[in-house]
């Protein structure tokens, strides 16, 4: 066979990278900074977020002041001493005085070389803490990168001040492991419904891990009573446990009706507190079906193709019984870490080959033949579905931007996706 032909070339595969993973969370943390060990190479990353995803991201600046900051090298030649001049490097940035926090990674080269990042970064005394953050490009994806970059930052939180009893106090809950991917008023308002929820439910949020708020005020996070891990950080919260002496609870995401009353429950038992729900979020919970259920017609029995991140999807499907919408098929863009909650569909494909995962939807027949694609970017320009309606949601979005509250998490968070599913069915609003 001809080596240049089309079928040697290498498969586009639907799957983010480790790098990528790791800038979302100092994106996600408005005063870090990051040091990146390899060539410029690792500066167009950022545009997947910076002014694309993100409307409001300042990982880049127009004075040339990035938050991220690469060193430059290549694999070839060596340096004489490479970590020395790596060290002086992440001096410079942690004594910039720009910065809160710093992290510093690298690419694989440099690991198969055996540069010790964690001994750099805990060589660096003066000047802003700084944390390495594992060079598992090679390894590990997305989501494990953001992980492991909330779970250095949590290493670098000033100790925790003694948490003092406080009889007749709500309970005080720290959030860690949300996907703060962008500052957008999608994210912005679903962590208003969950500091509203938990507030309606007897409990006080103290902290979400990671917000958009600047380095030293995740240390609030510390002095919570009960950390709520969710999917995207479990690392990170289970450090930010250990470190304050909380109870830790692992959970999913608080998406739909029957999902955000379990998610609340669950947060009052292990907080301590006894009894249901009280009558208040039951009302919330009537509230948004009775608004929703006009949309149930125009969804009912339809199919719907969803192409993201396994924890979205394992959020998604249930609330999308609840719209009794089926979810026949999904490709997922990482590996799953975690026994999905969820029974698989038909078809489930993990980080396919694009064109083999297009040809898979469009086999679908009779019932199973979907009529809705529900993801992010990438499943519409990598054409998964072509010619459905389609709603945009999950890392990265680059054509629904976010300038009024538009959550998609808790109560209100049920009532406007439901809206938006309905509406693109409705229009038959198909990616181009």
């Amino acid at each position: 066979m001809n080596a240049t032909s089309r079928a040697d070339l290498f498969p586009k595969l639907f799957s983010l990278p480790y790098q990528l993973g790791v800038y979302l969370a100092v994106n996600a943390v408005s005063d870090a900074g990051l040091v990146v060990d390899g060539g410029d190479c690792v500066m167009p990353k950022a545009d997947f977020i910076a002014g694309n995803h993100d409307l409001r991201s300042t990982l880049l600046s127009p004075y040339g002041k990035h938050r991220i900051v690469c060193t430059m090298t290549a694999p070839l030649p060596q340096d004489s001493n490479h970590e020395r001049k790596l060290s002086s490097l992440l001096a410079e940035v942690a004594a910039d005085g720009g910065f809160s926090a710093v992290l510093v990674t690298g690419l694989p080269f440099f690991k198969l070389a055996g540069v010790d990042y964690e001994g750099v970064a805990a060589g660096i005394t003066k000047g802003s803490p700084v944390a390495d953050v594992p060079a598992l490009s090679l390894e590990a994806g997305w989501l494990e990168g953001y992980d492991l970059a909330l779970e250095a930052l949590v290493r670098l939180l000033p100790a925790p001040r003694r948490r003092g009893r406080r009889p007749g106090k709500r309970p005080r809950v720290a959030v860690a492991g949300y996907l703060f991917d962008r500052g957008e008023r999608d994210h912005t308002a679903n962590l208003a419904e969950l500091g509203r929820l938990l507030a309606l439910s007897g409990l006080e949020l103290v902290s979400v891990l990671p917000s958009g708020v600047p380095f030293r005020e995740l240390a609030r996070g510390l002095e919570a009573d009960l950390v709520v891990s969710l999917p995207y950080g479990r690392r990170a919260a289970a450090r930010l446990a250990a470190r304050s002496g909380a109870a830790l609870l692992e959970t999913g995401l608080p998406m739909g009706l029957k999902g955000t009353s379990a998610w609340l429950a669950a947060l009052r038992r292990a907080a301590g507190l006894r009894g249901g729900l009280p009558a208040a979020v039951a009302a919330e919970e009537s509230m948004a079906a009775g608004e929703m259920a006009p949309l149930l017609d125009v969804l009912a029995h339809r199919g719907a193709v969803f192409a993201g991140d396994p924890h979205l999807f394992g959020a998604f499907v249930p609330f999308a019984g609840e719209l009794r919408l089926r979810v026949p098929a999904a490709a997922l863009d990482s590996g799953v870490r975690e026994k999905l909650p969820v029974r698989p569909p038909q078809l489930l494909l993990l980080r396919p080959d694009m064109a083999a995962a297009a040809a898979a939807v469009a086999a679908l027949g009779g019932y199973d033949k979907p009529q809705l694609l529900v993801g992010n970017s990438f499943a519409a320009t990598e054409g998964l579905a072509p010619g459905l309606p389609f709603v945009e949601l999950g890392f990265p979005s680059y054509g629904h931007h976010c300038l009024n509250d538009e959550p998609f998490l808790g109560f209100s968070g049920a009532r406007t996706l439901a809206g938006r599913l309905a509406n693109a069915l409705r229009s038959g609003n198909g990616p181009r």
